[in-house]
């Protein structure tokens, strides 16, 4: 029996474009292309809602000494998210995807996203 594993680079974009096409398994279509079966691909491959990552930037240099308006559950379109800084830590004002206080990702309708 061959076990094979694997992750997608950026793999928070693959599971998206799972979210947003019916019928596309990325990780599966990875594991099938490494096997050397054929990709299947849904009938339409054409995206039925829309996907963002957004960065919640942090505007000053300094300790975080709290976080406010961070229940991201209450928007329609969320998905997920990740605080990369949390109270007490360091921050800097953001120039670059590592210096971003949190990511969030929205999935949905076109004109909610």
């Amino acid at each position: 029996m061959i076990e094979i594993a694997g992750r997608l680079a950026g793999g928070r974009k693959a599971i998206m474009a799972e979210a947003t096409i019916p019928g596309w398994h990325p990780f599966e279509a990875m594991i099938d292309a490494h096997c050397g079966f054929p990709v299947r691909m849904p009938p339409s491959f054409r995206p039925a809602k829309t996907a963002a990552q957004t960065y919640v930037p942090s505007d000053k240099n300094g300790v975080l000494k709290s976080v406010k308006g961070d229940d991201f559950s209450r928007l329609s379109t969320y998905h997920a998210h990740s605080m990369l800084r949390k109270v007490g830590d360091k921050v800097v004002r953001a120039k670059d995807l590592m210096s971003f206080a949190a990511f969030v990702w929205l999935i949905g309708e076109h004109a909610l996203v």
